[in-house]
């Protein structure tokens, strides 16, 4: 009598990571960092007092913060492999750093754009693009991280 050889096991199938996360967390990242690149505050009342804007944002606390902080969340996803102990490694870094620039932009809006020449200051385009460019990198990392975690 022979007996049918034993089925092979089914193969191991890698977390569901949509290729549209890691676009979004290239495209936010780059959004964030180009905008770090121009002033994010000029003069409110510009008829009156004249066109001025500050330094480019990366000269400040807040700006140079989201410019690491995105640069090493970008690196960080392309230095990641297909493995497990990769993804494991790189997606928990990912998402705290995102945190971190997240929260540094929270508490520069909580806090106000300030003054320019002793005159009221307005943030720019160039801080909105970073302010919806942040919050998607740090949903992008989110999303990530729990596919690793919680595969299926």
């Amino acid at each position: 009598m022979q007996f049918a050889a034993d089925p092979s096991p089914p193969p191991a199938r890698p977390p569901r990571d949509g290729r549209g996360w890691q676009l979004l967390l290239f495209a936010s990242a780059a959004a964030t960092v180009l905008a770090t690149r121009w002033p994010w505050v000029r003069v409110k009342f510009e008829r009156l007092f004249g066109n001025y804007s500050g330094p480019p944002a990366w000269q400040s606390t807040v700006g140079f913060t989201c410019l690491c902080t995105s640069l090493m969340v970008a690196v960080m996803a392309l230095a990641e492999s297909g493995t497990p102990s990769s993804r494991n490694a790189v997606r928990p870094g990912s998402l705290l750093l995102a945190c971190v620039a997240l929260m540094t932009l929270v508490a520069s809006v909580l806090q106000g754009p300030g003054e320019l020449r002793s005159v009221s200051a307005t943030w720019t385009e160039w801080f909105y693009l970073a302010a919806i460019g942040l919050p998607l990198l740090f949903a992008a990392c989110l999303q990530r991280w729990r596919n690793s975690r919680f595969p299926g």
